[in-house]
């Protein structure tokens, strides 16, 4: 039921809690959105960064899709990777605490489940697990891309978090929505084998030749890391493009202690 409403946003469900701010789903007047409200006037300082990160990842995403229509290349849709920041702001009916509002592009929030939570309750399939593991890797080549659009090369990589990501099943969407933080670095590897283990954790590896080769991969990357994601992500779709070819495999998954496997498939009439 809606509670509260801050300027134009109507105020939702809580939906999560970190340290200093807290997380409700909320609505603009036309679409659902995200609204992040920090717990003290001091803890805005948090959700300020946040949506200065959020603001360069923005028009980097947009200064990405004009070159590539001015190349006449095909969209890279890096816009569906990250939230967007609709606004932020302080509100003085709410001791001048920050907020945060964010939305998504070409998928509705109602229509996704948050990363960890999808995590403790299901595993799933191999061909599942790389199209997660493929968006990871595009998420964080993306970091690599921006950096290398300026003078220094050293890339800031977000730290990895499960939970800073929101799932899609059905239109393969996972998307970057909770900024806690980032690190310079001149490799990969720490994020690359971070990401690995968190897809090795959560993969069902069956007996079948491929399902092995993948799980091999999955595993060297785990254990060596890659210096760059896009080294990392341009491996993972060669081997893929061998195993299996690339294209769409509905997400698959079983919940935790049992056998039986289900899928969420694109809904092909909306």
């Amino acid at each position: 039921m809606i509670s509260l409403k801050v300027r134009n946003y109507e105020v939702g469900d809580l939906i999560g809690e970190a340290s200093k701010f807290r997380i409700y789903l909320g609505h603009d007047g036309e679409k659902n959105v995200v609204i992040k409200v920090a717990k003290t006037f001091e803890d805005g300082d948090l959700l300020a960064e946040e949506a200065s990160w959020f603001n360069v990842l923005r028009a980097f995403t947009a200064q990405v899709a004009a070159m590539q229509e001015e190349l006449g290349q095909d969209n890279a849709h890096y816009d569906w990777l990250f939230a967007n920041l609709k606004s932020s702001f302080l509100e003085s009916t709410q001791q001048d605490r920050r907020i945060n509002v964010l939305e998504t592009v070409d998928v509705d929030f109602n229509k996704l489940i948050p990363l960890s939570k999808l995590r403790n309750q299901t595993e799933i399939d191999a061909r599942s697990s790389v199209w997660i593991l493929g968006r990871f890797l595009k998420i964080y080549s993306f970091y690599e891309l921006l950096a290398a659009s300026g003078d220094n090369p050293i890339v800031r990589y977000a730290n990895f978090s499960p939970g800073d990501y929101l799932v899609g099943p059905e239109r393969h969407r996972l998307i970057y929505y909770n900024h806690a933080g980032a690190t310079a670095d001149v490799v990969a590897n720490t994020y690359v084998m971070a990401i690995a283990k968190f897809m090795q954790e959560w993969t069902v590896v069956e007996n079948s030749p491929a399902e092995q080769k993948y799980y091999q991969l999955l595993s060297d990357f785990a254990t060596k890391g890659r210096v760059t994601c896009k080294d990392a992500h341009t491996e993972l779709y060669s081997l893929v493009n061998e195993l299996w070819g690339i294209q769409y495999h509905p997400f698959t998954y079983r919940a935790q202690d049992t056998s039986r496997w289900k899928t969420i498939e694109e809904n092909k009439e909306e």
